[in-house]
């Protein structure tokens, strides 16, 4: 190797580590590494001579895709690893491993793509595991799958489970947790409580009490049970006395339409992570991503275009409609209740006497003001 393609080699790869200063496993394709003006315009020879250097010392790691190559930097520090390597097993495997990243790389599948036999194999991954280049894991996928990944490496949320599982089991109690959160925060940020005391309503109209018949009626009239209004006695009446106003309970409400500032993914991460919920798990807005898509799949929380932005706001359950959650929940929003079975004329004890201008009547019924109240 002349001087001038040494020179180009360590100002190349100088090159690509500057680029990949923010994300390590960015991928270079031949157009971007000649887009870093190191290698003369057009001279396409000189450049991959330095990439067949680069590649053979260790500090490109060669990727394929289905339309083409591309080329991964690989630091010096770890490029130096391969030449510790005693044997040809041992550089395969541990560039097999290398290449899974913090996926991982199956026992098996090492095995069928080197195509080594069982000893060769085994042999070399005692001999990377004694020097600490490599370590065991299990997956959440598979316990019995053998799997091995680089010793500095941590495996992937995909391979542990991420925050959902703790010792390789799924943690529902700590998922119901925080869905319980994460509905509270929509309902508090995404409506209003209503408080306060109705409006008196209007008293009941002067109702007569029980007086005399009067006039000539005849004995069916006089046996039956309902009488007329002018049939009762005017003298004998006394006001009826206003019900006194009642405190209603406090209830949510739905905010008003064109409303933008529902809480987002992001907003919703921040809180929990300010409150200290999720002690000793590292919940990123994915993880909680994944709740909201949960809790929208069950029909208990919407999302809301705000412009650029996404917001959620809790659904409210229609009352004729109590199957769509469990029995249990919290998410409706007022006591479940249906006018038709709780309206008081089904067990009124005087359904018979009631009719207008009767000595009971809906107008003027006291049922009625509790019931509406």
């Amino acid at each position: 190797m002349d001087d001038e393609t040494s020179i180009l080699k360590d100002q190349l790869f100088a090159a690509c580590q500057d680029a990949c200063s923010e994300n390590p496993d960015k991928l270079f394709s031949q157009e971007d590494l000649m887009a870093l003006d190191v290698v003369p315009p057009k001279d396409v020879k000189k450049l991959l001579q330095i990439i067949q250097i680069l590649t053979r010392e260790r500090l490109f790691a060669p990727v394929h895709f289905h339309s083409g190559l591309a080329w991964r930097v690989r630091p010096e520090a770890e490029a130096a690893k391969y030449k510790s390597l005693t044997s040809e097993d041992q550089v395969l495997v541990y560039e097999l491993i290398d290449a899974a990243g913090s996926e991982g790389a199956w026992q098996q599948e090492i095995k069928n793509r080197l195509n080594l036999q069982e000893n060769a194999m085994r042999k070399a991954l005692r001999e990377l595991e004694a020097k600490r280049f490599i370590r065991q894991f299990t997956t959440v996928e598979n316990t019995s799958k053998k799997m091995w990944i680089k010793f500095n490496l941590q495996p992937s949320a995909r391979a542990t489970g991420g925050p959902w599982y703790t010792d390789q089991y799924l943690d529902e109690a700590f998922i119901d947790m925080l869905q319980t959160v994460v509905v509270r925060i929509i309902k508090d940020k995404g409506s209003y409580r209503s408080t306060g005391e109705r409006n008196n309503r209007s008293a009941s109209p002067v109702l007569p009490k029980k007086g005399v018949i009067k006039g000539g009626l005849s004995e069916a009239a006089m046996k039956s049970k309902k009488r007329m209004a002018d049939a009762m006695s005017k003298d004998d009446t006394a006001p009826a006395t206003a019900p006194a106003s009642k405190v209603r309970s406090t209830i949510r409400l739905p905010l008003p339409a064109g409303y933008t500032s529902y809480p987002t993914a992001e907003e919703i991460t921040t809180e929990i992570v300010q409150k200290k919920i999720a002690r000793g798990q590292p919940l990123k807005t994915e993880h909680v991503q994944e709740l909201i898509d949960i809790l929208v799949w069950e029909n208990r929380v919407e999302a809301v275009n705000m412009g650029d932005r996404v917001g959620y706001r809790a659904v409210r359950i229609s009352k004729q409609n109590p199957d769509m959650v469990k029995l249990d929940s919290e998410d409706f929003w007022e006591p479940r209740t249906n006018g038709l079975t709780t309206v008081p004329c089904g067990k009124c004890p005087v359904f018979e006497l009631c009719e207008e201008g009767g000595p009971v009547w809906a107008g003027g019924c006291e049922y009625f003001d509790k019931w509406l109240s």
